[in-house]
């Protein structure tokens, strides 16, 4: 049985904080570690040589001081240049990529996982789960073949493969990345340069994103609206598709004073979604948003119920809303419809501002009725 041998491969700047603590979860995994530094003035170079001497690994430990190599006049990083570049200096069969803020959950797993497939498989590529916190995980590309493995984007960059004839694996091993603090501005400038160089969808959707995470809520509709109506769908990002057509309708649900808005965009959206991924609860919730706003109540109130047949995704999906599938927003939104129902059935309009108990003289409790929906 062949034995398929994997290098490891980090770009760092100033982690000598936290870089062992990384290289630790990596003893098991790793045949070859390369580091790229960027720059560090904290001493990380000298901090991974000392490790690997204690780990008595220098042979199969090598760090790459390139300085400034990867930043463009601007001063702006090049994240997928300089990771490339780190899996072109490695010399084993396979390359994996990590930051230093990565640790892997349980590097034997992984690597009895990945020496079983590509013994069976050599042209196999792995997709391993990276867990944000405790109850936020996406699917990232991290292991492939260093001849066919590359990584694109300056920012969110990703690993590619330059051939078709490879079998995709999932390892459901977690690498956990409880990273705190972005700057978004950076990030945006440098979405912003990728874009003038190729207009991805999956650029499109990053640019959209951090729109939304600086609060400009009218170009965070724009990109969204632009990612999934300006591109096909992307079979190797189809998580970011479906994403992209619920923050539009998130941001329908909730925006006001937006441009180019129309009232039945919301609709539309919600249908896409549920004709998308019909086993989805996402698309039946914001369809039932639409009918709140249209005060058909009990048609929203059919939809919400959905859930029971949908459920949460059993598989590691990306971005799940923690406010829909907590139950959370679901609650509130049949209750928000039962008590509007409750208004129609028992009060009339003029008596709506003044619905409550009241005590004191000459004053009355008014009781509502049974109602189906309690």
């Amino acid at each position: 049985m062949a034995r398929h041998t994997l290098s490891c491969c980090l770009v760092v700047r100033n982690e000598v904080k936290q870089i062992t603590d990384c290289l630790d979860t990596l003893t098991i995994l790793a045949d070859e570690i390369i580091i790229v530094d960027t720059g560090s003035t904290d001493g990380t170079p000298s901090r991974i040589r000392q490790w690997a001497k204690h780990k008595k690994a220098e042979r199969n430990v090598k760090v790459l001081e390139v300085g400034r190599k990867f930043h463009d006049t601007d001063g702006d990083f090049d994240f997928g240049g300089a990771k490339t570049f780190a899996m072109n200096s490695a010399t084993r069969e396979y390359v994996m990529w990590l930051d230093a803020t990565d640790r892997v959950t349980d590097q034997k797993k992984i690597k009895e996982f990945f020496l079983k497939e590509t013994s069976k498989n050599p042209n196999s590529y792995f997709a391993i789960p990276t867990a944000m916190s405790d109850k936020f995980a996406f699917v990232r590309v991290r292991i492939g073949p260093r001849e066919h493995s590359a990584m694109k984007g300056r920012v969110h960059e990703y690993m590619t493969m330059s051939s078709n004839e490879l079998t995709r694996h999932f390892i459901p091993v977690p690498i956990q990345n409880y990273k705190k603090g972005r700057d978004l501005n950076r990030n945006l400038r440098l979405l912003l340069k990728e874009w003038e160089v190729e207009k991805a969808g999956r650029t499109a959707f990053y640019i959209a994103l951090t729109y939304k995470e600086l609060h400009n809520t009218q170009e965070a509709l724009n990109w969204f609206k632009r990612r999934v109506y300006g591109f096909e769908f992307d079979n190797e990002f189809r998580e970011e598709y479906f994403k992209a057509y619920e923050m539009v309708a998130e941001i329908l649900t909730r925006g006001t004073k937006l441009k180019n808005v129309h009232e039945a965009d919301l609709y539309d959206t919600a249908r896409e979604m549920i004709d998308m991924s019909p086993k989805r609860f996402e698309g039946y919730y914001y369809l039932a948003q639409y009918y709140i706003k249209k005060r058909e109540f009990e048609q929203a109130i059919k939809l919400l119920r959905k859930y029971k047949e949908c459920g949460k995704p059993k598989t590691y999906n990306l971005w799940l809303n923690p406010q829909i599938y907590s139950g959370k927003a679901i609650l509130g939104s049949i209750e928000k419809c039962k008590t509007a129902l409750k208004y129609a059935e028992v009060l009339k309009p003029d008596e709506i501002l003044d619905y409550g108990p009241h005590k004191g003289p000459g004053s009355s409790t008014m009781k509502l009725g049974n109602s189906q929906y309690m």
